[in-house]
């Protein structure tokens, strides 16, 4: 779920935000990269999701909240070992943050839940999404609302963030504020897949990095949020058609890594 459509920082127009004008060559001569994710352990990622990018020869992040994913462990294991990103959306998803101390939420409902997807899944790159987009932990503004959630996740071991707001992004810009990553999605508020289409096309121009963020995938369109298995399939068979080079936010991130950062 999201919240409004909003930019998770103020101030930082169209073109800073998504570092126009860098430039990288991304692998095998791609012209931009996708990341597919996933958002709330659902039932449909399993069955649909991740069979429809494996036909493809693609790898996606699943962010999984723990209540969602427990009744089936067992193929969210099978999913990691075919070499998806599984990564954390908390234990309860909580899309008002304003009640909670921050130390005890960060603690209670992300530490613990990596605990358990450290036990299950193995070794999984630490990358996070930020439940319904909200970014309002503790007092003060959104920039220092956002900077005591990402400073709190750096020092859970966290490598990464995703919002769901924001340009694709240059590989400097997307290293540089890779606690807060630029995303879209692109049939929350409408099943068709022109957002999606218009994004991709905005990427391959500047060369840069989409993100792009799925919930419910259903046989039609029911409720806010969902996306028809037609429309899913129609932006998948569009970025295939395109000069992309798709691969999961951990493999994305470790390519923009700068050079002296790499092990």
């Amino acid at each position: 779920m999201l919240l409004g459509r909003r930019a998770f920082i103020e101030g930082l127009g169209a073109t800073a935000a998504s570092g126009a004008g860098a430039s990288r060559p991304w692998p095998n001569g791609a012209h931009g990269a996708v990341s597919l994710t996933y958002d709330d352990g659902l039932t449909s990622h399993l069955d649909v999701a991740a069979p429809a990018l494996e036909a493809r020869g693609w790898r996606g992040n699943f962010f999984l909240t723990l209540e969602n994913m427990a009744d089936r462990v067992g193929d969210w294991k099978k999913v990691a070992a075919s070499g998806h990103e599984l990564c954390n959306h908390t234990i309860h998803h909580r899309c008002d943050l304003r009640p909670f101390n921050p130390d005890r939420y960060i603690h209670n409902e992300i530490v613990e839940a990596q605990t358990v997807f450290d036990a299950q899944f193995g070794k999984q790159p630490r990358i996070f999404a930020y439940p319904c987009g909200a970014t309002n932990l503790g007092l003060g503004n959104a920039n220092q609302e956002l900077h005591r959630y990402t400073t709190l996740l750096s020092h859970a071991g966290f490598m990464a963030a995703r919002t769901s707001d924001g340009d694709p992004m240059s590989p400097a810009y997307a290293w540089r504020k890779r606690m807060a990553l630029n995303a879209t999605a692109p049939t929350y508020e409408k099943d068709s897949p022109v957002e999606a289409l218009d994004y991709l096309e905005l990427a391959l121009r500047r060369g840069a990095w989409a993100i792009l963020v799925f919930h419910t995938l259903t046989p039609g369109k029911l409720d806010p949020g969902d996306t028809s298995i037609d429309t899913h399939e129609a932006i998948l068979d569009a970025i295939a058609q395109r000069p992309f080079w798709v691969a999961p936010m951990g493999e994305v991130l470790e390519h923009v890594r700068p050079r002296a950062l790499r092990i």
